[in-house]
């Protein structure tokens, strides 16, 4: 745990932040409250001395310890709720059961999902007090239906959960996730001009941050001319556009997994460029071509 301001401490996560890990905060004022439980067997520590958990989304790799804090309150943006409550609430905003299960992969069948119970729901813009400092929640969807931010007003800071700053860039494959969402979930972060950003999967930044999340927000840009452009070459069907594995690079095992993850994320794309005028689909209704 890494202490960065009074009352507040960064838990870093296991295998370096990596799925299936994610950086945690705990803030300590008049109450304790811990933000996400993925960052793995350090939470340990803090058992029974969490009062609120507060969640910024339904992925495994932010709830997965919630169990070790069953006597504390949790509370979820209600568009992602139905993601913990259940499993069958998981699979529907995942989309992943429409996914063959290749392997028993763990994130397919969601082994071990134990469903939270909830106390309540966060909702934008409001301020849960601890006394020595405001935490004011920033409603921030595009990768999930609910996902949000968490503005530490006093200290300038921010945790951004999976507007994460990565090398990857934005993650949108879950059917109920939305390209045109995270673009301005994205631009609203950068609005706050904060000095302190953190992330659930990178190190803390305090330089140049506007410039990062700029940054971050180009490569849906740099996805949408990579389409194009091979558009451009000639109209191709929505699994020959998979198939150049344009998002992920390369689709590991489980294959189908990743397949369908791109599947999802190009098609927001082709959406998002047929709103455009980019791009169309042909009367046959299988191929998209550029305009």
């Amino acid at each position: 745990m890494e202490q960065l301001n009074p009352g507040v401490w960064l838990v870093r996560a296991e295998n370096k932040a990596r799925f299936p890990f994610a950086h945690s905060l705990y803030l300590k004022g008049n109450d304790s409250l811990l933000i996400d439980t993925g960052a793995g067997s350090i939470l340990k520590r803090l058992t029974g001395h969490v009062d609120r958990v507060l969640l910024s989304h339904y992925h495994r790799d932010h709830v997965m310890s919630n169990a070790l804090f069953s006597k504390s309150a949790f509370h979820i943006h209600s568009l992602d709720a139905p993601g913990v409550k259940s499993a069958q609430g998981f699979f529907k905003l995942s989309g992943l059961d429409r996914v063959p299960e290749e392997g028993n992969w763990r994130i397919i069948n969601q082994n071990g999902f134990t469903p939270t119970d909830l106390s309540g729901f966060i909702e934008d813009g409001q301020r849960i007090d601890l006394g020595k400092f405001t935490i004011r929640i920033i409603h921030t969807p595009g990768h999930t239906p609910g996902h949000c931010a968490f503005l530490i007003e006093e200290y300038d800071t921010v945790f951004t959960a999976d507007i994460d700053l990565t090398s990857f860039g934005p993650w949108y494959g879950n059917p109920s996730s939305d390209l045109t969402q995270f673009q301005s979930s994205i631009r609203r972060l950068r609005s706050l001009k904060p000095t302190l950003l953190l992330t659930s999967h990178s190190e803390p930044v305090t330089e140049d941050i506007d410039r990062r999340l700029a940054g971050f927000a180009s490569i849906i840009d740099s996805r949408e001319e990579i389409l194009y452009q091979e558009l451009l070459n000639g109209p191709k069907t929505l699994d020959q556009l998979i198939d150049l594995k344009m998002i992920f690079g390369h689709h590991p095992q489980p294959q189908q997994l990743y397949r369908f993850f791109e599947r999802n994320m190009i098609t927001k794309h082709l959406e998002v460029m047929q709103k455009k005028g980019l791009v169309t689909i042909r009367e046959s209704g299988e191929h998209y071509e550029a305009l």
